[in-house]
């Protein structure tokens, strides 16, 4: 997409020069030149801030040409917007509170089929075949681990950890508390480690807390409630235990023994 698509028309003279020094500007500075007609400066903004949000949108999106689109409407949007009125901007969670809501716009739409959820992995540098093979695999199950996070907690992780978002600035992208940030932060990190955990227990081990769960002796901690969720197994080991015992219940009333 280019930048110069998004703009009005051409401003004149001095404003319609590009320099090579815009890009050392403040995000305050390009707003005010792009209010006053600098198509340069918006240009600047442009490239500043597409790769990131780029790789935000994908984030959330699951599909390059999906964030693209959308990346369209996040800075279409955000012209529109910094010519609408002269508010004073805090460009950065701005931007990505726009790319946010466009993307939970997108994800509300029916999703095609077919669709690799990777588009873009990476490349390996120095390394062995089973090595990149290797790579590959735990990036993927990772992807998957962030996808089974509820959708705040996703999107705070990947400010932080993506972007490099501040606290503050994470609050004001996803408008909440900075209290709200650290929260989530840290159940989503919980999350990713009980993820993590869940793969290495096996069936055994989880169907023994089952069965320690059912007879009142036990609890089945965080990891190995993930496992159940996602082992057929194990979950059909659980329905096998809730069906015993309401057979035994019936079998045997209380108060005739």
């Amino acid at each position: 997409m280019e930048a110069s698509a998004l703009t009005r028309a051409p401003a004149r003279g001095l404003l319609a020069r590009r320099s090579p020094l815009l890009r050392l500007e403040s995000d305050e500075r390009l707003v005010e030149l792009i209010r006053a007609g600098h198509d340069g400066a918006f240009e600047a903004l442009f490239n500043r801030y597409n790769g990131r949000l780029l790789g935000f949108c994908q984030s959330m999106l699951k599909s390059r040409q999906d964030a693209e689109d959308v990346l369209q409407e996040v800075f279409t949007n955000a012209h529109a917007a910094m010519l609408g009125d002269d508010r004073r901007i805090n460009v950065r969670p701005w931007l990505y509170r726009i790319a946010r809501n466009r993307c939970l716009n997108h994800l509300r739409r029916p999703v095609p089929e077919g669709q690799d959820s990777m588009d873009v992995l990476p490349h390996g540098n120095g390394t062995t075949t089973a090595e990149h093979v290797q790579m590959r695999e735990d990036l993927r199950q990772l992807l998957a681990d962030v996808e089974t996070l509820p959708e705040t907690q996703r999107t705070a992780l990947l400010l932080r950890e993506i972007d490099q978002l501040s606290y503050e600035e994470i609050a004001q992208a996803m408008q909440t508390t900075i209290p709200s940030v650290k929260s989530l932060l840290v159940r989503a990190r919980i999350g990713l480690a009980e993820s993590g955990q869940a793969r290495l227990l096996t069936c055994d081990e989880v169907q023994i807390g089952l069965a320690e769960a059912a007879e009142g002796i036990g609890k089945l901690d965080g990891p190995a409630r993930k496992h159940v969720r996602n082992c057929d197994g194990c979950r059909a080991f659980r329905e096998q235990l809730r069906s015993d015992r309401k057979a035994m219940a019936a079998l045997f009333p209380v108060g005739l023994v």
